[in-house]
């Protein structure tokens, strides 16, 4: 998700930073002018809705990514041994291991209700996701949706301690864990 600074992309990039790492309420337009090398006039003529517009608009960039990314390997057909991995590798180079936070978990607290929806949204369909993988393995359906929340929690529980505690292994522990447990035979 490069970008420079000066294109759509980059201010986009710019403020998803900004959002993971101080969260919707923590981020004030002069930071943003700041980090973006853009005026707030400037500013609110991208974003004319102003910050919120900004984080839906940066939501529905990460959005783009997890399609790619995340979703469609989980939902894709195949050996799902080969599309967990896919769906691991990508979201630890997203998470840079460990050292950035979640928007889903920081963007929820202040954002609007668009926003609210579209975490949730991606919260009910990473679940989905991960119960099909599961199901694909030829896990039970109860199983599966068991193995699904849990994956949920191992992920984004080990993104808040890393960030809370400023160091990366629990993520790193939990991606572990994953790869070994999540598709093993019930």
């Amino acid at each position: 998700m490069a970008g420079e600074r000066s294109t759509r992309e980059g201010v986009l990039v710019s403020l998803m930073e900004e959002f993971r790492g101080c969260g919707f309420d923590g981020v004030s337009l002069s930071r943003i002018s700041e980090v973006t090398g853009l005026g707030k006039a400037s500013l609110y003529h991208h974003f004319p809705g102003g910050k919120g517009e900004m984080a839906e608009a940066v939501m529905a960039m990460a959005g783009t990514w997890l399609e790619a990314n995340v979703f469609a390997p989980l939902e894709a057909g195949g050996d799902p041994a080969a599309r967990l991995a896919a769906v691991l590798k990508a979201l630890e180079g997203f998470y840079e291991g460990g050292a950035k936070s979640c928007l889903l978990d920081v963007m929820p607290l202040g954002g609007s209700p668009a926003v609210r929806a579209a975490v949730k949204a991606v919260f009910l369909r990473l679940q989905s996701g991960f119960e099909r993988l599961a199901q694909d393995a030829g896990l039970p359906r109860a199983e599966a949706r068991a193995r699904a929340e849990g994956a949920l929690v191992a992920l984004q529980g080990s993104l808040v301690l890393a960030r809370g505690l400023g160091d990366t292994a629990p993520f790193a522990r939990a991606l572990k864990a994953l790869r070994r447990d999540f598709l093993r035979s019930a």
